[in-house]
C-alpha cells in the first residue's frame, strides 16, 4: 500500500560535464535502504541528448561513459528497478537536425544554431519509425530495462505541419484549421485524439512486444485531463499535477482520481520547492503533505528530484531519502490491516467532455487542463474542505465505482453518454442521491429529462445569491457565474435564488457585483426530484468553478449544511474551522482505518503568473467526526495507542480531537452486525 519511487530529472545542457565522478553503488544502497522500489532515469532528455553511447541518437556531448546502463547496473545489483525516461514531443537535437519534423502551430519551423534548446516534434512526422522507435528498440537491446516513462504529451497538441496536413486531408477531405476559432476544429480535435489513441497503443504495443511485462507510461495519459481508458499496452498512468498553485490539495485531487481508475497509479510531485532548477529541499512538511495523501489514497509516491551531473545523489538527496523513510515507517506502524478497501461516500464524476469540451475541440490543448481543474478540482476542493469523504471517476469506470457511494455530484457537467445516464438512473431508481450542479447535462441532443427541471438557454444574470440554511435572516451567499431561467417540471423548489438588487435580466452588473436584493425571486436556486425511491437535487449555481476561481468560505459553510439535508447518512464527516483536514476511508470487516490529512501551512508564492506552493510546516487543527455505520456503535477508536472518547446519539458516532501533524490515523472497531 505504501509504495516509493523516485524520479531523477536530468535535461542537461551539452556544455555540462556529465557522469565526470560516479558513485552509482552508492546511489542504489541509499535508495534501497529508503525503502525506494523503483526509479526513473534519463535515457533521453528535452535537448535530444541522449545519456548512454546511441547509435540512433545524440550522445549528450558532455559525457563520460554510459551514465544510463550504469546506473541500471548499479540497480539492478540490489534489486532495484529502472524506466527509461525518454522525451517524446520535445526533441531539441531532432528538432535542429530535421526542422520539418517540428510541431507548426503558433509559430512556423524554428531554425536555431543553438546546440542546448527545448523544440516540440511531430511524432506523426517520419521522427516516430526513424528516431523514436529505433530508439526505444536499442534501448531495450542494450538495457533490458524494467519499463519505459514517456514525458512530455505536447506530441499531442493541435499541428499542422506537411505530414499531419496529408494525413488530415487524405483522411478527412479537409484542410487542418488556422485556429481554434474554426468551424472545423471540433472535427480536427476529434481526429486528433483517436489519431493520439492510436499512437500511444502502437508505441507501448512495440515495447510490449519487445520486453514482455514492460511497465509502460505516458505522463499525464489517462489522468485528469485526459479522463478516459487507456489501451491496455499501456499498464500505469502517471497523474502529475500543475506545479503551480496548491500543491497538496492538487495532490488530493488526483489521489482521488487513483482511487477509481482500473490499473496502478503513479502520483508525481514533481518540484521539491519552487522548480526543478533550483535542486533545493522540499520542506518535510511538503513532503510528508505529499506522501501521506497519495499513500492514503493507495497510489505510489514518486518523488520529483534531481540527479547531480557529475553521477552521484546530492547531498539534500540524502537527506530527503532518509525522512521520507522515517515518514514511512511511522506510517506503517499504524497502517491498515491487508485487504482494507477505500470507502467513499461521495463520488464525483468527471468526463471527457469536460476537459475535451462536448465537441472535443480542445483535447491535448491548455484549455483541457484549465477546465479539469476548474471543474473537477473545483469541486473536490469545496467538497474536501466541507469535509466530505471524497473520490472522483472518469465516466468509462462509472458502473464499478458506484459500489457503497452515498452520493454522486455532477459539477457542472453540459453532456452524458446514453450508458452513463442510463447508469445513473438506475442508481438513483434504486435509491441513490444525485446532486446535479450549474447545469442539466444533455443526453445525445436533448437535455437529461429525469431530472424535474427544464434549463433555458437564457441567461438571467452574471451572478445570483442563495439563503443560507438555518438562518434565512443571515448574509446569503454569493455565487459568479451564468444563472439560467429554471421551469419546474414536477421537482420541488427547496430554496429560491436571490437576485442581485435591481438588477435587469440578461444585462450583466458589470466588472462590479451588486448586492442581493433584500427579496427572494420567484425561481429556484435549489431542488429535488424524487425518482423511484431516490432523489435528483439541482443547484442551480456555477459552485464549483466560482469556488475554483475565488475560494468563498462562505460557499463551503453553506455545503456543509446543504450536505446535511441531503437524505444520506455519510460514513465520516468532518468539521474543521479552516477546512483543511481531509478524510479517507478503509475498511476491513468490522474495522476503520481513518486518515486524516493537515493540508494546512501551505503558502502562495508569486503574482502575475503562475504562483508557487510551499508547506513549511502545518498547523494543529481541532476537528469534530461523525461516524455512521449502519446505526451501529463503536466499540473502541484509537490514534496509535491513546484511546479517544466519544459519544453515541441519533446513529451516529461524534467525537473531537486536535490534528497536530500533517497526519494521523484513527483505528475505529464497531460491534458486530
Amino acid at each position: 500500500m505504501f509504495r516509493l519511487a523516485w524520479h531523477f530529472d536530468f535535461h542537461t545542457p551539452g556544455y555540462v560535464p556529465v557522469n565526470i565522478s560516479p558513485d552509482y553503488r552508492a546511489m542504489a544502497k541509499a535508495l534501497k535502504t529508503a525503502g525506494v522500489e523503483e526509479i526513473i532515469c534519463f535515457a533521453k532528455c528535452h535537448f535530444g541528448y541522449s545519456y548512454y553511447p546511441t547509435k540512433v541518437g545524440t550522445v549528450h556531448p558532455g559525457m563520460n561513459g554510459d551514465l544510463f546502463g550504469e546506473v541500471r547496473a548499479a540497480c539492478r545489483r540490489v534489486n532495484l528497478k529502472v524506466l527509461a525516461y525518454v522525451s517524446f514531443g520535445l526533441d531539441g537535437q531532432a528538432g535542429r537536425k530535421h526542422p520539418q519534423w517540428q510541431r507548426i502551430w503558433e509559430t512556423e519551423t524554428v531554425i536555431s544554431d543553438q546546440p542546448d534548446i527545448f523544440l516540440q516534434v511531430c511524432p506523426f512526422t517520419p521522427y516516430t519509425e526513424e528516431l523514436m522507435l529505433p530508439q526505444i528498440e536499442e534501448i531495450i537491446s542494450l538495457y533490458q530495462p524494467d519499463g519505459f516513462f514517456f514525458d512530455t504529451m505536447s506530441a499531442l497538441a493541435p499541428c499542422r505541419c506537411m505530414w499531419c496536413g496529408k494525413a488530415f486531408q487524405e483522411e478527412t477531405g479537409r484542410k487542418i484549421p488556422e485556429d481554434e476559432t474554426s468551424a472545423d476544429f471540433p472535427f480536427f480535435g476529434s481526429w486528433r485524439r483517436e489519431r493520439g489513441r492510436k499512437l500511444l497503443q502502437k508505441i507501448a504495443g512495440f515495447i510490449q512486444q519487445r520486453l514482455p511485462q514492460a511497465k509502460v507510461g505516458f505522463n499525464q495519459i489517462g489522468s485528469l485531463p485526459y479522463p478516459e481508458r487507456m489501451p491496455e499496452e499501456v499498464t500505469v498512468l502517471t497523474l502529475d499535477p500543475p506545479t503551480p498553485g496548491p500543491q497538496s490539495l492538487q495532490l488530493a485531487t488526483n489521489a482521488a482520481y487513483s482511487v477509481t481508475v482500473d490499473r496502478s497509479s503513479d502520483i508525481m510531485p514533481t518540484i521539491f520547492n519552487q522548480g526543478w532548477g533550483d535542486w533545493s529541499l522540499a520542506p518535510a512538511a511538503r513532503m510528508e503533505q505529499a506522501a501521506a495523501t497519495i499513500w492514503s489514497h493507495g497510489a505510489r509516491l514518486y518523488l520529483g528530484d534531481r540527479l547531480r551531473p557529475e553521477g552521484f545523489l546530492d547531498q539534500q538527496t540524502l537527506v530527503a531519502l532518509k525522512f521520507i523513510k522515517k515518514v514511512k515507517d511511522r506510517v506503517l506502524k499504524q497502517a491498515p490491516e491487508t485487504g482494507s478497501q477505500i470507502r467513499s461516500d461521495i463520488l464525483i464524476l468527471h468526463t471527457p467532455e469536460v476537459a475535451y469540451g462536448d465537441d472535443e475541440r480542445w483535447f491535448a490543448t491548455g484549455k483541457s487542463r484549465e477546465r479539469t481543474w476548474q471543474l473537477i478540482g473545483g469541486s473536490h476542493r469545496l467538497l474536501l474542505e466541507a469535509g466530505a469523504n471524497v473520490a472522483i471517476s472518469a465516466e468509462c469506470f462509472l458502473k464499478k465505482s458506484l459500489s457503497g457511494v452515498r452520493l454522486v455530484v455532477l459539477p457542472e457537467l453540459t453532456s452524458l453518454k446514453p450508458e452513463t445516464a442510463s447508469i445513473l438512473r438506475d442508481y438513483v431508481e434504486k435509491g441513490g442521491c444525485l446532486v446535479m450542479v450549474g447545469s442539466v447535462p444533455a443526453v445525445g441532443a436533448q437535455p437529461l429529462d429525469w431530472a424535474g427541471v427544464k434549463v433555458s438557454k437564457e441567461i438571467l444574470h452574471d451572478h445570483v445569491y442563495l439563503p443560507r440554511w438555518q438562518e434565512q435572516e443571515s448574509l446569503p451567499v454569493l455565487v459568479r457565474g451564468p444563472f439560467y431561467r429554471l421551469e419546474l417540471d414536477g421537482a420541488e423548489k427547496i430554496l429560491p435564488a436571490i437576485f442581485p438588487y435591481h438588477a435587469m435580466p440578461g444585462k450583466p452588473y458589470g466588472w462590479g457585483i451588486g448586492p442581493a436584493s433584500c427579496q427572494v425571486s420567484d425561481q429556484a436556486g435549489v431542488t429535488c426530484y424524487h425518482v423511484k425511491q431516490g432523489q435528483v437535487w439541482y443547484l442551480n449555481a456555477a459552485f464549483f468553478s466560482d469556488y475554483y476561481r475565488h475560494g468563498n468560505w462562505q460557499q463551503v459553510l453553506w455545503w456543509k449544511e446543504f450536505l446535511r439535508q441531503l437524505p444520506v447518512n455519510f460514513r465520516v464527516q468532518v468539521d474543521s474551522p479552516s477546512g483543511k483536514i481531509q478524510a479517507i476511508l478503509r475498511e476491513k470487516e468490522k474495522s476503520w482505518w481513518i486518515f486524516l490529512i493537515n493540508h494546512s501551512g501551505e503558502e502562495i508564492f508569486g503574482t502575475g503568473g503562475p504562483v508557487w506552493g510551499r508547506t513549511v510546516t502545518s498547523w494543529p487543527q481541532k476537528v469534530f467526526l461523525k461516524l455512521h455505520r449502519n446505526r451501529k456503535k463503536a466499540l473502541q477508536i484509537s490514534s496509535g495507542k491513546k484511546k479517544l472518547p466519544f459519544t453515541f446519539t441519533d446513529g451516529y458516532v461524534c467525537f473531537s480531537l486536535v490534528v497536530k501533524g500533517v497526519w494521523q490515523i484513527l483505528r475505529v472497531d464497531w460491534e458486530s452486525d
